[in-house]
């Protein structure tokens, strides 16, 4: 829809006319806490769920029509039940918006929306967001509603796009919203959307599209926050033997203590004088000018409150805006990121409202960081396991199916990484030529699991570092210590080669135990699972083959994913998952008879094996962590 006149035109300003904003807003499932509008305009979309809808008739709001239409006493008055409902989403406490447009800015906080940025795709995250609704331009609207979902942690996402980028995915990036669409949410394609009753009209059709992020659990934020002191700020004991333990650099807490406390100070100085300067300022009265509009004398005084109240209520305000800053700088700090796993820092970052309510004290600090260290190993052991199903997730191409060990679930299917190379698509170039920040912290976690699982402590040259040394929008290939990589700058993909075949066997070894895919020991499994297992590439290679020759007049899931949402008891349809793991396993269990295989466990031992976690201690996890679960 993009013309070449008129500055709106450029932004390709298409505001949403009423009747579609009403069906974007029924579907959101959940309380709206915190909404994010990207590409905001005027913030239509915003100020029809304010003010109620008032043109449409109430079978065109959706939750509304679906109501009884009675009504509702109070008191002496009556009302009617749906003119409620129409409020529904009528008292948004928290708004964020991103627009291009500054002209649009000053309609934009009229509405009570923050401005949090000018162009979308410039947001790096959206952590503590809970719902987006959006119209982003139509030229980009596949890539914007893509960067919004890659940018939330726990969220729901509703849009309209041209139908086109869904009927006609041509493109990695379409295709990528599609199958977004079929694991995560749903699409609905409507007409005559931008005919009647828009500012600008167009016979578009629109895909309005609504996608679900459900994340993990990664980190207990309310366990490591449950001893810690809420309300004002005051000083408490530090423990000094603990502090000492973690080998927290406090020269980074004491001086951003320091500046927090002088900043509350000068903060609550100026709004005292600030009162006192408004107070004194009311006694003389109001200007010549407002006496003509009021039609008053010189005699005239506004009705002022206490001076402490003003103060207090001014003070409030810029205290609480001091505490967020500074409880900002621990949770941006290499203090807590150099511990916690991307996913784990997001969810602490999703969590920092109820952060920011902690006193911002030296104890404080300390004791949640030292909560942080003594959930280290279950930490790290979800780390590696979400960073195995995501690295799964991204592409089929990275998957190697096998028979599993033993199982709870009625599939015994196994998977691994494939052992000479994986792909990771969607990594952005951020600004001076280097990786985004959030794709930055996706290969530190990769540099994290690795190093830890070999052993390793310390600083090392890993991908991060390698990838900030070397221009890697060369497409050359680097190295880093466990990997050589290269990058794809067109198809924004990394190309992953593992150095040695150890590396991704710590990895799939590991996480085959835990999940119990793989015996403690493969000394107790025959020759022909530990086949199926190291040849697992060729092999998979027929399994898919079989698997897509039994599926070619069906439709479905890939079964790679579909097998990780019934890891993860959330399958996206239990028939049509039963349907996937069946033909997957029927065609494992073929090819294991064609080539004569079959797997189970070496003579003398029992093929029940318990499941296999690990916890290490605090110390471990900070000191030299060995894991004695994996094979030699």
């Amino acid at each position: 829809m993009p013309s070449k006149t008129g500055i709106a035109m450029n932004y390709q300003f298409y505001p949403t006319g009423e009747r579609t904003a009403a069906l974007m807003w029924a579907k959101f499932k959940r309380p709206v806490r915190h909404l994010c509008e990207p590409s905001a305009g005027k913030g239509h979309l915003i100020e029809y769920a304010q003010k109620g809808f008032p043109n449409l008739a109430d079978e065109d709001i959706p939750w509304v029509d679906e109501l009884e239409d009675r009504e509702i006493k109070e008191g002496r008055f009556t009302a009617r039940f749906r003119d409620y409902a129409r409020r529904k989403f009528s008292d948004l406490n928290a708004i964020s918006v991103v627009e291009i447009d500054a002209s649009h800015h000053p309609a934009l906080k009229a509405l009570g929306a923050k401005v949090i940025g000018y162009d979308f795709q410039d947001v790096s995250s959206l952590a503590t967001i809970s719902s987006v609704i959006m119209n982003p331009p139509f030229m980009h609207g596949c890539a914007h509603v893509l960067h919004a979902w890659d940018c939330l942690y726990d969220a729901e996402l509703v849009a309209i796009i041209n139908a086109e980028s869904i009927r006609n995915p041509y493109s990695q990036e379409r295709q990528r919203l599609v199958r977004l669409i079929e694991q995560h949410g749903t699409v609905e394609f409507l007409k005559d959307q931008f005919v009647d009753d828009v500012e600008r009209k167009t016979d578009v059709e629109v895909a309005l599209i609504y996608l679900e992020k459900v994340p993990g659990q990664y980190i207990d934020v309310n366990a490591l926050m449950g001893d810690l002191r809420r309300g004002d700020n005051h000083y408490s004991e530090i423990d000094a033997e603990a502090c000492s333990a973690l080998a927290l650099p406090g020269n980074f807490i004491q001086d951003t203590c320091f500046r927090f406390e002088q900043s509350v100070s000068a903060a609550r100085k100026v709004c005292e004088a600030l009162a006192i300067a408004d107070h004194l300022r009311d006694s003389l009265g109001v200007t010549l000018e407002e006496m003509q509009a009021k039609g008053v004398g010189n005699n005239y005084r506004e009705d002022t409150g206490p001076i402490r109240e003003a103060a207090n209520a001014a003070f409030k305000i810029r205290y609480d805006d001091l505490k967020k800053r500074a409880w900002a700088q621990v949770l941006r700090s290499t203090l807590l990121t150099d511990m916690l796993s991307n996913q784990a820092r997001r969810k602490v970052e999703a969590t920092s409202e109820d952060i920011y309510d902690l006193a911002f004290t030296p104890a404080n600090v300390h004791g949640f960081l030292h909560g942080v260290a003594l959930s280290l190993g279950d930490i790290y052991q979800d780390m590696i396991v979400m960073l195995f199903d995501s690295i799964i997730e991204r592409s089929s191409d990275n998957v190697v199916f096998y028979k599993s060990w033993a199982s709870n679930r009625k599939h015994r299917i196994g998977m691994r990484l494939r052992k000479s190379r994986f792909i990771l698509p969607r990594f952005r170039m951020g600004s001076a030529g280097s990786l985004d920040y959030e794709d930055q912290r996706f290969l530190a976690d990769i540099d994290k699991a690795f190093h830890y699982l070999h052993g390793g402590t310390g600083d090392f040259d890993g991908l991060v570092e390698a990838c900030k040394k070397n221009d890697i929008r060369t497409g050359d290939r680097y190295k880093s210590r466990y990997f050589e990589f290269r990058y794809y700058k067109g198809v924004q993909t990394m190309h992953f080669y593992p150095k040695s075949a150890e590396v991704m066997d710590k990895l799939n070894r590991f996480v085959g135990k835990i999940r119990n895919w793989l015996p403690g020991d493969m000394q107790e499994a025959n020759a022909d699972f530990a086949k199926q297992y190291d040849k697992g590439e060729a092999f998979t290679d027929e399994y898919m083959e079989s698997y897509r020759k039994a599926s070619r007049f069906s439709s479905g899931t890939a079964p790679h994913y579909t097998l990780l949402r019934e890891l993860q008891s959330r399958p996206l349809d239990s028939e049509e998952a039963e349907r996937t793991l069946s033909r997957l396993q029927s065609a494992i269990d073929g090819v294991h008879e064609t080539h004569g295989l079959q797997c189970g466990p070496a003579l003398g031992h029992s093929a029940a094996t318990p499941a296999i976690t690990m916890s290490p201690t605090a110390s471990d996890a900070t000191g030299s962590p060995q894991m004695d679960l994996l094979a030699a």
